[in-house]
C-alpha cells in the first residue's frame, strides 16, 4: 500500500548507517583523549594516599592529611582548628550571649556594701592617732536635738535661732597665754561670756597651781559686763584628786560670783607622757563626776570639756550624760549623736585678744539658769 511505503520513507540506506557508525566511534575515542590528557595535567589533584605525598611537597592550604587523624596520635577533636569552621553562626552568637548573660548575673549578685552607720545606730570617730572608728549609739541617751538648718554663719560667727529668734550666746576662752586682754574690747566684739582658767594640776608633777593672770582676767571681764565662768585643768587619777581640785576652785573664788559654768577639762598632752594615761576610763569617769558633783553641791552650775573621741572613747559616756557637755569639734556642723550644751566650733580672731581665741557657742544662756 502506498501508506505503508510512504511510514520507511525517512530511514536511511543500509550504506548510510555505516557510515554513521564509523563517525560515532572516531568521536568516543577523541572525547577518551581529550579526557586522558585532562587527568593526566590533574594527577596531583587525585593523590589521597601516604605514598604520594612526598616531605618535599609543599603544604597547600586547606589539604587535610589523613595521617593526622589516624589512631595512636595524641590530639583529640577539641585541639582541631577545623572545627571551628563548622560552627553554626548563631551557636556562636548565642555561647557570646550565655557569656554576657552570666557576667550580668555575677554584677547583679554583687553584695551591696554595708553601711557602716547601721542605719545610724553607730557614729564615727576620728582618733588623735589618725585611725577611724565606729562606735555604737546608746538609744536611751538623750539625742542631739539640734538643727543643722537653725544655724546661721555671718561674719565667721555661727548663731543659733529658734522659730526666728537667736537664742545662742557666743563666748571664748582665755588664758595666761593670751598675755594682757582688752575686755573692754572683747565686749564690743559682740562676745557674750568668757571662760577663764583658774588653774591646773600638773601632768607629771601633780601639783595644783593658780593660773597667773587668773584674778586679773577675772576682774576685767567681770567690769567689762561680760558673762564669766571658770576652767580647770585636771590631771587627778582618783576620786580623792578630783575632790582636791573642786574644793580649789571653790576656795579660789571665795565670795565672787560666776554666772556660767565651772569646766572640767581632762586631756593627754602632746608629745609627753600625762598622768592620767595610766588610768581606764572608767576611772576617768568617776575623776569627772566627783569634780562636778562637788561643784554643785557649790551651789555653781558645771560642765564637761571634751572632743568626740575623749568623750565617747575615753570615758565611760552613759556614767556622764546627764551632765552639761562643752563638746570640742572643729568642724562646719557637729556629729556628735548625744545632747550637748556648749560647742567649741573653731578658732577666730577676736577684738582685744592677741592671737587667735577658741569660740564657743552656748545654746542656752546660764545666766538665767
Amino acid at each position: 500500500m502506498k501508506e505503508d511505503d510512504d511510514f520507511y520513507k525517512d530511514e536511511p540506506e543500509e550504506g548510510s548507517k555505516s557510515l554513521i557508525g564509523a563517525g560515532l566511534m572516531i568521536s568516543g575515542i577523541a572525547i577518551l583523549g581529550i579526557v586522558a590528557v585532562v587527568i593526566a595535567f590533574n594527577r596531583d589533584s587525585f593523590r589521597f594516599g601516604k605514598n604520594e605525598t612526598t616531605e618535599t611537597s609543599p603544604k597547600v592550604e586547606g589539604y587535610v592529611n589523613l595521617d593526622d587523624y589516624i589512631s595512636g596520635n595524641d590530639i583529640v577533636s577539641d585541639d582541631l582548628d577545623i572545627w571551628d569552621e563548622y560552627l553554626d553562626e548563631n551557636e556562636g552568637e548565642n555561647a557570646a550571649s550565655s557569656e554576657n548573660v552570666e557576667t550580668e548575673e555575677e554584677e547583679e549578685t554583687t553584695p551591696v556594701e554595708e553601711d557602716p552607720s547601721m542605719g545610724g545606730t553607730k557614729t564615727l570617730v576620728k582618733k588623735s592617732d589618725g585611725k577611724e572608728v565606729w562606735v555604737n549609739i546608746n538609744k536611751y541617751l538623750s539625742p542631739n536635738q539640734l538643727d543643722n538648718a537653725s544655724f546661721i554663719l555671718k561674719n565667721g560667727r555661727l548663731d543659733y535661732y529658734d522659730e526666728g529668734e537667736k537664742v545662742s550666746k557666743t563666748g571664748i576662752i582665755v588664758d595666761m597665754n593670751d598675755d594682757y586682754v582688752d575686755f573692754a574690747k572683747v565686749k564690743r566684739d559682740n562676745i557674750d561670756f568668757v571662760l577663764i582658767k583658774l588653774g591646773q594640776r600638773g601632768y607629771s608633777t601633780g601639783n595644783i597651781t593658780l593660773d597667773e593672770n587668773f584674778y586679773t582676767n577675772f576682774k576685767n571681764a567681770k567690769d567689762a559686763g561680760l558673762h564669766v565662768g571658770v576652767l580647770f585643768s585636771s590631771q587627778a587619777i582618783s576620786k580623792e584628786e578630783a575632790e582636791e581640785e573642786a574644793r580649789f576652785v571653790i576656795e579660789t573664788l571665795g565670795e565672787e560670783k560666776i554666772d556660767y559654768p565651772v569646766c572640767f577639762y581632762m586631756n593627754y598632752v602632746k608629745n609627753d607622757k600625762s598622768r592620767v594615761e595610766d588610768i581606764t576610763p572608767e576611772e576617768k569617769t568617776l575623776v569627772a563626776r566627783a569634780f562636778m558633783d562637788t561643784i554643785k553641791e557649790a551651789g555653781m552650775n558645771s560642765i564637761l570639756y571634751g572632743n568626740k573621741e575623749w568623750l565617747l572613747c575615753n570615758m565611760n559616756y552613759t556614767s556622764i550624760s546627764y551632765y552639761d557637755i562643752l563638746l570640742d569639734q572643729e568642724e562646719d556642723l557637729p556629729d556628735f549623736p548625744y545632747r550637748f550644751k556648749m560647742w567649741k566650733y573653731t578658732t577666730a580672731d577676736i577684738e582685744g585678744v592677741s592671737g587667735k581665741s577658741e569660740l564657743i557657742i552656748s545654746f542656752i544662756d546660764y545666766s538665767l539658769k
